[in-house]
């Protein structure tokens, strides 16, 4: 039997799981059910019914073959009993692959999952101001410049950092977050300490790069820093298209970003362009992957499904009846809008976390042409991470995926040749709407919490209690 007739076959509404999430109102926590609904293309649905506000229901992935069910067995403490398998079945190429990850003995907070899990990214926060007021923003800074700086002391960031080292050891990516980080009063000394820290292999500058583009002694003591490598610059970019831009930043920043882009390339900054995607930009991210692939120092870009945190509005119960994007919609439309250049079979959830939480592809810059990477290399074949880990627990998390499996290696190694590899990742984060514990409690993105200790990125800016 082909594929497609066993998906045909399939029944038109079935249930994948259980987990919890939350109530959208009072964002309490709920029992939830994913459903998969529908056929050509079939749909994954998150629903709940809070006992205070009744039904609630989010699409977490517009076509089931991008929605990667992650489920262990029952009597090993997870979610839901049975072996794992693909929301769609077999897809194209390498999605619709799945991990079945049981966290047994899960810890009660998501701090202290955090404190035990593997850390790709911890992102500390060095700044509670910011010298924009984005009506979309997930962190929900107060506008602040020169002395009116909310700043972190540069002896707490540090502290705060070392117990992260001594507790957990090596940090693989540091990212200086906010807020606007380029505003600390310390910046360079707190850069050129992370720089010159043996423990800390990689720092990444998430900013607006405003002040890039604006302040020339910045850029040359940036330029000093991007000398010493290991730094790179995660730039907030919301396409090359006028469409949208005011409505997530309050401004047309296109001229500034181009500015921006000029000056890291003059000072020889890499960057990686962080792309906010909305139902008014999602018909330009082709446009915007090929705008960063014309630009050597751009190693990549990450497409941001908007999420309903911080300054972002409508945070209550109408908001589930705003265009929500997903996974899947961006995929599509990547695709779609790639004259050919991607293909499906490029991409491939992260070897490490919840297989729903980042979507990683390629496309090779080889001379004047842009290849696919699936032209050379068979993501498939590389994903035991996710073909034969069917019950896990807490101590298989803790080692991280990227470390240990042949695909992890394969991606490093791309990674270390940014002049030819243009990195293409989703990152899906996670509200009230389409929260789902299994996520968080597999989490490897974490926040560097005022307190010291470790939260999951979703958790942190959720506003949830601890």
């Amino acid at each position: 039997m082909t594929s497609e007739s066993a998906i045909a076959l399939r029944p038109a509404r079935e249930l994948l799981k259980r987990t919890t999430t939350r109530c959208p109102v009072c964002r309490e926590p709920v029992p939830g059910e994913v459903w998969r609904e529908g056929r050509h293309p079939a749909r994954v649905i998150l629903r709940r019914t809070c006992p205070t506000h009744g039904p609630a229901e989010a699409v977490l992935a517009s076509d089931a073959r991008f929605y990667w069910l992650a489920q262990g067995d029952r009597a090993s403490g997870g979610c839901c009993g049975g072996a794992c398998h693909a929301a769609e079945g077999p897809a194209t190429g390498t999605l619709g692959r799945n991990a079945g990850v049981v966290f047994a003995e899960a810890p009660a907070t998501s701090s202290v999952r955090c404190e035990t899990l593997s850390t790709c990214l911890a992102l500390i926060e060095i700044v509670h101001s910011c010298n924009l007021a984005c009506p979309t923003c997930y962190a929900d800074s107060p506008i602040g410049a020169g002395a009116k700086v909310d700043a972190v002391p540069l002896s707490d960031l540090q502290r705060r950092i070392e117990g992260v080292i001594e507790r957990k050891g090596r940090i693989e990516i540091l990212q200086l977050s906010g807020g606007e980080p380029t505003l600390h009063p310390q910046f360079f000394e707190l850069l050129n300490w992370a720089q010159a820290h043996e423990k800390i292999d990689f720092t990444l500058v998430n900013t607006n790069g405003v002040r890039l583009a604006q302040d020339p002694e910045f850029a040359r003591q940036f330029g000093e820093a991007a000398a010493r490598k290991g730094v790179q610059l995660y730039l907030q970019y919301d396409g090359p298209q006028a469409a949208g831009q005011r409505e997530l930043r309050g401004a047309d920043l296109r001229v500034l970003r181009e500015r921006t882009l000029e000056v890291c390339g003059r000072i020889g900054l890499p960057v990686t362009l962080a792309m906010t995607v909305t139902a008014d930009n999602l018909a330009h991210v082709g446009d915007a992957i090929a705008f960063g692939l014309a630009q050597p120092h751009v190693h990549g870009l990450t497409f941001q499904p908007r999420f309903l945190s911080g300054r972002t509005p409508t945070r209550d119960a109408d908001a589930g009846n705003a265009p929500r994007l997903n996974t899947a919609d961006i995929l599509l439309a990547a695709v779609a809008q790639s004259e050919g250049r991607l293909r499906f079979e490029d991409f491939t959830p992260l070897p490490c976390g919840d297989p729903n939480c980042a979507t990683i592809g390629y496309l090779l810059r080889l001379g004047e042409q842009v290849r696919s990477v699936s032209e050379f290399v068979d993501f498939a074949q590389l994903q035991g991470f996710l073909h034969d880990k069917i019950n896990y627990r807490l101590e298989d998390l803790v080692q991280c995926g990227c470390e240990t499996e042949p695909l992890g290696h394969l991606l490093k190694g791309l990674e270390l040749q940014p002049g030819i590899a243009f990195r293409l990742m989703v990152k899906p984060f996670m509200d009230a709407w389409t929260w789902d514990q299994d996520r968080i409690d597999r989490c490897c993105t974490h926040v560097i919490r005022p307190d010291g200790r470790l939260d999951s990125f979703c958790h942190y800016y959720s506003g949830f209690a601890p």
